[in-house]
């Protein structure tokens, strides 16, 4: 009995933090790759200031898969933001302010994502009136908050500096990071696919960060 319990309570503080690691290297991986499948399947549900009632009706299922992969992307997006932060800890003002920025800017890409969502649902619904008057109420809304979106373009700069400045990663994947957060831009131009290269951009620059979390999770 004593055996065991001294054998359990010695491997207990070893396997949290290699865990830990996995999962954040899980996340700067995972949380870009889906977001920019999340962009690149999103079809262009608006004509105008009104719903595209044609391609809401016929592209139905890719949009409803589109928003699912954000759904499931977030959590790590948020989660990569943090490890990015973490990784920077020396540079603490500037990673500080870099996670704040990206935590605005994902809440808000979040918020506009799912504020599009009844778009999706009006698939099947002859009667437009009524869907009319709510799509442009939805167009324009009233929240201030949904537009700080760009903040997460901010974020990743100064995630990037801090990174460069504590030492952390070198410059190349710095810039990488930096130009890796510039998923608002696919979604201002309306060109999904513009999240493809830079989520390839974004994880290259994560490379160095992620091999550090490896290798701790196998001492």
């Amino acid at each position: 009995m004593n055996t065991f319990s001294t054998t359990a309570a010695d491997t207990a503080p070893r396997t949290a933090r290699p865990m830990g690691s996995l999962l954040t290297a899980i996340s700067l991986v995972i949380g870009p790759a889906l977001i920019a499948l999340a962009l690149a399947t999103l079809p262009d549900l608006w004509n105008g200031s009104l719903p595209d009632y044609h391609t809401i009706d016929t592209q139905h299922d890719q949009a409803m898969l589109s928003f699912n992969l954000a759904a499931a992307s977030f959590p790590f997006m948020f989660g990569s933001v943090v490890a990015l932060a973490i990784a920077a800890r020396r540079s603490r003002r500037l990673a500080a302010t870099g996670l704040a920025c990206s935590f605005f800017g994902l809440t808000a890409m979040l918020a506009n994502a799912m504020l599009s969502m009844p778009l999706v649902l009006m698939s099947g619904i002859t009667d437009h009136t009524g869907l009319d008057r709510l799509a442009t109420r939805l167009d324009s809304p009233p929240l201030v908050p949904l537009f700080l979106f760009p903040l997460y373009f901010v974020g990743a700069i100064l995630l990037a500096i801090a990174l460069w400045r504590s030492g952390t990663v070198s410059g190349w994947a710095a810039l990488a990071i930096g130009v890796g957060g510039m998923f608002p831009v696919a979604l201002l131009t309306g060109v999904g696919a513009l999240a493809l290269p830079i989520a390839a951009i974004r994880i290259a620059g994560s490379i160095p960060i992620i091999k550090r979390l490896l290798a701790a999770r196998d001492t």
